[in-house]
C-alpha cells in the first residue's frame, strides 16, 4: 500500500463518491428490504405458535421494548456513518482503528504510528481485530436474539448458528488478509438483518393490536 511521508495511505478505503451516509443508507436499505421480506414470508407469515406470543407481548405493552431495540440500532447506525466519514477523510484502512503520534521534541521528526500489517505480527493484529469486530456487534445481536427468540425460538437458534459459523470464517479469513474477512462478515450480517427484521415486525404487529 502506497503511503505518504507520515505513513498514511495515499488512497483511502472509501470511494470519493457517493458520501458515506448515502453509501451506508442505500446498502443497509437494500439488505433490510431483501431480508426483511425473506423473514416475513419464511418465518412470520402463517406462524400460529408465534401469534400466541404476539398476543402476550401486546397485552403487556411490550411492543415498545421491541421498538426500543430498533431505535438503539438507528443510533448505532448514525454513529457508524460518522466514523466512516472520519475514516474516509483520514484515509486510514482496516484493521487500524487509531492513528498515534510520537510526542516530544524528537517525535515531531517521526511519522504516525499504525499497525504492523506483515508477517506473524500482522496476522495477530488482524485476528485481534476480528475478535473486536465481534465484540462491537455482540450487544445488539444478543438483544435481537433475546427479543426475537421469544417469539421465534427455533428460527433464531438456526440464525445464531449460521451467524457464529460465519463469524469464525470471517475471523480466519481476516487473519490471513484484510480482504479475507468480507465473505463471512457479510454473510453473518445478513443473519443479523433477518433477526432485526423479526424484532421490527414484532414491534409493528404488537403495537397495532
Amino acid at each position: 500500500m502506497e503511503t505518504d511521508s507520515n505513513g498514511i495511505p495515499i488512497k483511502g478505503p472509501y470511494p470519493e463518491k457517493p458520501p458515506v451516509a448515502v453509501l451506508y443508507t442505500v446498502f443497509n436499505s437494500i439488505l433490510s428490504a431483501l431480508f426483511g421480506t425473506l423473514a416475513y414470508f419464511a418465518i412470520v407469515r402463517g406462524n400460529e405458535a408465534a401469534d400466541v406470543k404476539l398476543e402476550i407481548i401486546a397485552k403487556h405493552d411490550l411492543g415498545y421494548l421491541y421498538l426500543a431495540a430498533i431505535i438503539l440500532k438507528l443510533g448505532q447506525f448514525a454513529m457508524g456513518i460518522n466514523c466512516g466519514e472520519a475514516r474516509k477523510h483520514s484515509k486510514v484502512h482496516p484493521p487500524d482503528q487509531h492513528v498515534y503520534k510520537v510526542k516530544g521534541a524528537e517525535g515531531s521528526k517521526l511519522g504516525y504510528v499504525l499497525m504492523e500489517y506483515e508477517g506473524e505480527h500482522g496476522k495477530f493484529n488482524r485476528a485481534q481485530r476480528a475478535v473486536q469486530n465481534y465484540n462491537e456487534t455482540f450487544p445488539q445481536t444478543a438483544l435481537y436474539v433475546m427479543l426475537g427468540g421469544f417469539v421465534y425460538p427455533k428460527e433464531v437458534m438456526v440464525l445464531v448458528a449460521i451467524f457464529s459459523l460465519s463469524r469464525v470464517m470471517s475471523a480466519i479469513g481476516y487473519t490471513k488478509s484484510t480482504e479475507g474477512r468480507m465473505g463471512g462478515f457479510i454473510f453473518s450480517n445478513c443473519t443479523v438483518v433477518i433477526m432485526e427484521a423479526l424484532v421490527a415486525i414484532t414491534a409493528y404487529r404488537t403495537l397495532r393490536m
